[in-house]
C-alpha cells in the first residue's frame, strides 16, 4: 500500500513540476512578445530637404540655420541635421550686407526640442569675422554646442 501511495505522490509531484515548467515557459513567451511590440525608436515623422530657419531678436535677424536635411524625431521632439550651417548676426546691417559676424559649419547636428540650442558634431569650423576691435579667427573642433539667441516674446 505504501509503495502505491509513494508512487502516486511522486507522480503528483512530477505533474506539478511539469505544470510549473509549462507555465514559466508561457510567461516568458508573453514577455518576449511584448518586447517585440515596443515602438521603434528614432524614426522620423517628417524630413525636410534644404532646411532653413531664421531666428529673430529685438535688433532683427539674430541667426540663420540651414541644413541639407532635417529629420524630426517625435520621441523626444529633437531634430537631426545633415551638414548644418549657422550664420549669426549682431545687427541688421550685418544681415543686410550678408556678412555674419560668426559663420559655423559641421558635418551633423542635433537641434534641441525647444529650438534653443544646437549641438554641432564632426569637423566643426567656426569663422569669426574681423572687426575694428577683433582680428577675427577660425576655430576647428569635433563638437560644439551653440545657444541660439531668440526673441522671447516679453
Amino acid at each position: 500500500m505504501f509503495k502505491h501511495l509513494e508512487r502516486i505522490v511522486l507522480l503528483g509531484v512530477l505533474c506539478v513540476m511539469a505544470g510549473l515548467v509549462v507555465w514559466l515557459h508561457e510567461y516568458d513567451s508573453v514577455d518576449q512578445v511584448e518586447q517585440l511590440q515596443l515602438p521603434a525608436t528614432h524614426e522620423a515623422d517628417y524630413i525636410i530637404q534644404d532646411f532653413a530657419a531664421t531666428g529673430r531678436d529685438a535688433a532683427g535677424v539674430a541667426y540663420i540655420l540651414k541644413a541639407e536635411r532635417l529629420e524630426h524625431l517625435p520621441q523626444d521632439n529633437t531634430s537631426l541635421l545633415d551638414r548644418p550651417h549657422l550664420q549669426q548676426y549682431q545687427n541688421q546691417e550685418q544681415y543686410q550686407s550678408h556678412q555674419p559676424f560668426r559663420d559655423i559649419r559641421s558635418q551633423s547636428g542635433r537641434l534641441s526640442s525647444d529650438g534653443s540650442e544646437v549641438l554641432l558634431t564632426g569637423a566643426v569650423e567656426v569663422k569669426q569675422r574681423a572687426s575694428t576691435s577683433d582680428p577675427g579667427s577660425i576655430t576647428r573642433t569635433e563638437q560644439m554646442t551653440v545657444q541660439l539667441k531668440r526673441e522671447t516674446g516679453n
